[in-house]
């Protein structure tokens, strides 16, 4: 291997994968060739890797719980001996691809490449999507890590350089995804499509909200339904078509009129960078460390409708559905950030060359 190779390491969800995808080909561009580190099995990211040609190695991780039951202690006593493991087996396979640096998007599964790339004194550059940095990125920065910026209130040190964006999301065409989706028959009334999602493994409330809806939603839109791997896929009927998950989200951003989603960083900043039309329902602080939150009041400032969830069910449902008609009726949302991908690079590079 040459020192023009590039480790790319991060995983657990589609917001610590997509945004590495998203920036191998301009790294590919400059001559590097790219490498995935990734967590053992049959993860998200091995699966991602292998579906755009880019070779795979696997290490053990072990993602910490915040949560207080027997099951959350009992996984997270096994976080130190699992640790050591994969430091162990990421410094073999770093020693042998002699990178030229190693890019971390995050994550649990990024911590045993990051640690082993400082043991090898190989260079990391660690992006942090959120307003406040997670837990891997905190430990990377105390590795020596140049710790990048995607959100611009970022309340932590570090280049503002934007959430990196895949390509194939501006190059969609929506009469060719009508076509591939089969909506030119399905939707054979024209209504404004209403895409519904909640990240790449779904979102129960979400779910349970189209269920109880449906009826009032189908008779304004056509919905398309992102349920999430392992959510039970609802039968389709009329005005309504579910998927497990959305491998081409491209196409069904692209057919979209109105988006209902989560919250999270590389969403809101993917929508506005597609001008589109959107409601955002963050997790609540207690489900998440909170920053979906600040990505909601960001992508507020920028056009977006926002919804916090509530502990009244049918409240929050009943909120809902205005809330999708007054996003359809606003203006779509304006970039939060531009040339990101651009401003990662020349980065990365320029710091390599000092």
């Amino acid at each position: 291997m040459t020192s023009k190779t590039a480790v790319f390491t991060g995983g657990g969800t589609g917001g610590h994968i997509y945004p590495n995808l998203a920036l191998i080909p301009d790294f590919k561009e400059r001559g590097f060739r790219p490498v995935y580190v990734g967590g053992q099995g049959k993860t998200q990211e091995r699966e991602l890797a292998k579906l755009n040609d880019i070779p795979f190695f696997q290490v053990p991780t072990v993602k910490f719980s915040r949560a207080k039951s027997f099951g959350a202690i009992k996984n997270n006593l096994t976080i130190p001996s699992t640790l050591k493991k994969g430091v162990r087996e990421a410094t073999a396979i770093l020693e042998n691809l002699s990178p030229a640096f190693v890019f971390s998007k995050g994550g649990f599964v990024s911590l045993p490449v990051v640690i082993a790339a400082k043991k090898l004194r190989i260079p990391v550059f660690a992006h942090e999507s959120d307003r406040t940095l997670g837990l891997a990125n905190k430990i990377a920065k105390l590795c020596g890590a140049k710790i990048l910026k995607g959100n611009p209130t970022a309340t932590f040190q570090g280049e503002d350089v934007g959430i990196p964006l895949r390509r194939e999301l501006f190059q969609a065409e929506k009469a060719s995804s009508i076509e591939r989706l089969s909506l030119a028959e399905k939707n054979a009334d024209g209504k404004n499509v209403l895409l519904v999602l909640g990240g790449s493994s779904g979102a129960t409330i979400f779910n349970d909200f189209v269920e109880t809806k449906l009826d009032e939603l189908t008779r304004k839109y056509f919905v398309l339904h992102v349920v999430g791997r392992g959510k039970g896929k609802p039968e389709e009927r009329a005005g309504y078509l579910p998927f497990e998950y959305a491998d081409n989200i491209a196409d069904f951003y692209a057919v979209s009129d109105v988006v209902l989603s989560r919250a999270g960083a590389t969403a809101t900043f993917e929508l506005s960078a597609l001008k589109k039309r959107a409601v955002f329902v963050p997790l609540p602080k207690g489900a998440s460390r909170g920053d979906q939150i600040y990505n909601a009041e960001l992508a507020q400032n920028y056009g977006a409708t926002v919804v916090l969830q509530t502990e009244n069910e049918k409240t929050f449902f009943d909120n809902l559905v205005p809330a999708v008609d007054v996003a359809l009726a606003n203006p779509p949302m304006r970039p939060i950030s531009n040339d990101t991908n651009g401003k990662i690079v020349n980065f990365v590079c320029d710091s390599l060359a000092e």
